[in-house]
């Protein structure tokens, strides 16, 4: 039989089954029903109980979990961060899609009202022209996100990115420790870039099935393959935040009273346990804001600077010297012109030619230090010299630490000018820790600049704890050097500008010329002074290095003296130090 005529009789035959177009209709609707349920009941039946044996050409889906940066505190804990990462938002302005001036001043009411853009920059972002995408800037208004996305005013003209940015509370304080990261949290230097590895966490992974336009199908997710992120450790630092303010105000009004044209450095630290509290070096960046070029501010001077120190070396003259059985503070020194080892030496004697070890402290003898070099010998002086942490790195975890010389020459007239800071090299790290073992009884510190280690649940994967790696000298020749100190913060030494009221200092002074071109500079120095604060039972050492020009502001009395009293005053109340004696009521 032909196909045509079997439809056709097939047309027939039905017709006469379901005589009448009512009976037709209904029949096809019943038709389209059951076939639709019959497909919805195989779509439930796949969505929700899926036989993977059955899935054909499945696309194989991958996301990566960003594992969270961890944050940097100060030594009191989260209350305090100092680099932190935080969620945030890219606005962009779509100006083609805003019709007329009523649309666009009703967006400029609804961005001021959160007011979280400075009105010119509203202005020029809302202002007409061409193109799809106008960047307004970056927030972390979380009101003003909902906003933007809730109300009718934004939508379709105002759009948002989500992002993260790493952010440094303290502004351009303390730059040189934390370093910095960039937008995509990579480390570029400072405690960001040596530390990064316990900081960056570990990414996961989510790995399953993916639909025709690569959207993750929820039911058929690996479980077994799939690896959550590991957040980033937690670094707790012994910096004290309102310490490292009051020092950074004082460097700044070094700098801008012209004490320091050209740089400074300070550093602050407890002698007892070696933990630096604050440090600070000028010029610097802000990190939240900085792109590169200037290594004049990226530098940080406190560790990466060696110099010839100047008189604060005269200290561990003194200290080697009476250490050895040598000297007591009472023993006179012939202090008369003449030459010292066949050179001769320009000196502040007050027109006397005796006087004691004491005095030669007191008033920065330069020949009385020469003469305790030659009592010492080159072979003693340098021992003395490398027990106190002179010659070599002291293993702060920051990169660039210099290292300095303890011996230029080697001959006897370097040995001499050793003795008055001259010919030997050092940091101010070193520096301040060789201060500390007098502060603190004889005991030489481990630097701590990061006191722990945590992961995000609390726990403590390394602690470091106060160290002892040497004892450059006894416990007695420290007290008797930290007694002579005191003369030199008194009315008649050199360091007179260092007192602070109500409390007792004992310091020294340096000066010293720069070397310009492999020779030493007569109009570029600079000025020193180290002091700790109680003098007799220091909590509190603090070197101030200010690169001054031109004299008289060179000396470490005039320039630096006056950055470690307003330190030191805010410093004490800041610790709550107990004050030694009632300030004198006034008339």
């Amino acid at each position: 039989m032909r196909p045509l005529k079997f439809f056709r009789r097939a047309d027939c035959a039905i017709s006469r089954l379901f005589a009448g177009e009512k009976l037709r209709f209904n029949f096809l609707a019943a038709c389209c029903l059951l076939f639709f349920m019959a497909m919805g009941a195989r779509l439930v039946r796949v969505h929700l109980k899926p036989d993977p044996d059955h899935i054909e050409s499945a696309i194989p889906y991958e996301m990566v979990l960003p594992a969270h940066r961890g944050c940097i505190f100060d030594r009191h804990g989260a209350d305090h961060p100092l680099a932190e990462t935080l969620s945030m938002w890219q606005i962009h302005v779509d100006p083609e899609n805003i019709p007329d001036g009523k649309t666009r001043a009703a967006l400029y009411k609804a961005f001021a009202r959160h007011g979280a853009f400075e009105p010119e920059r509203l202005f020029t972002a809302l202002s007409p022209g061409k193109g799809h995408f106008r960047v307004l800037g970056i927030t972390s208004d979380f009101d003003l996100i909902s906003d933007i996305r809730t109300n009718r005013v934004f939508r379709f003209r105002v759009g948002t990115t989500d992002m993260v940015r790493r952010v440094y509370p303290l502004g351009r304080g303390l730059c040189h420790v934390l370093g910095m990261a960039n937008s995509r949290e990579k480390p570029l230097m400072g405690l960001e870039l040596t530390l990064d590895r316990w900081l960056r966490g570990t990414n996961g992974v989510v790995r399953g099935v993916a639909d025709g336009r690569h959207r993750e199908i929820r039911q058929y997710r690996d479980e077994d393959a799939t690896v959550p992120a590991i957040d980033g450790c937690d670094i707790v630092l012994s910096i004290d935040q309102n310490l490292q303010f009051a020092l950074d105000a004082a460097l700044d009004e070094a700098m801008a009273t012209n004490l320091a044209p050209r740089a400074a450095w300070a550093l602050a630290m407890d002698p007892r346990t070696g933990e630096i509290l604050a440090m600070s070096s000028r010029p610097d960046f802000d990190p939240g804001a900085y792109r590169g070029g200037n290594p004049q501010a990226e530098f940080n001077r406190c560790i990466s600077t060696i110099y010839e120190p100047g008189s604060v070396m005269k200290a561990f003259a003194a200290a080697a010297a009476m250490d050895e059985g040598l000297v007591t503070p009472e023993t006179i020194l012939d202090v008369s012109p003449g030459l010292y080892c066949g050179r001769p030496l320009k000196d502040h004697t007050h027109g006397q030619n005796k006087l004691t070890v004491a005095q030669m402290l007191a008033w920065s003898s330069n020949r009385g230090a020469a003469r305790l070099g030659m009592m010492l010998g080159k072979a003693r002086q340098q021992e003395h010299l490398k027990a106190f942490g002179f010659g070599k790195a002291t293993g702060i975890p920051l990169r660039g630490e210099g290292v300095g010389q303890t011996i230029g020459d080697g001959s006897e007239l370097n040995n001499i000018r050793i003795s008055m800071g001259q010919g030997m090299t050092a940091t101010a790290l070193q520096l301040c820790l060789a201060y500390g073992a007098i502060a603190n009884g004889g005991k030489l510190m481990r630097p701590i600049l990061v006191k722990e280690i945590r992961r995000r649940d609390g726990e403590v994967v390394l602690r470091n704890d106060p160290e002892i790696v040497g004892r450059p000298l006894g416990e007695e020749t420290a007290a008797e050097i930290r007694e002579m100190l005191k003369a030199v913060v008194s009315r008649n030494g050199t360091a007179r500008r260092a007192r602070v009221e109500g409390y007792s200092v004992a310091g020294k002074t340096g000066t010293s010329q720069m070397v310009v071109n492999g020779h030493y500079s007569h109009e570029m120095y600079r000025g020193s002074f180290i002091g700790m604060l109680p003098a007799d039972d220091p909590q509190l050492v603090v070197l101030v290095t200010c690169e001054a020009t031109p004299k008289p502001r060179t000396d470490g009395g005039v320039c630096a003296a006056p950055v470690f009293a307003r330190f030191a005053a805010d410093a004490a109340r800041i610790l709550q130090i107990p004050p030694e004696e009632e300030p004198a009521l006034p008339n």
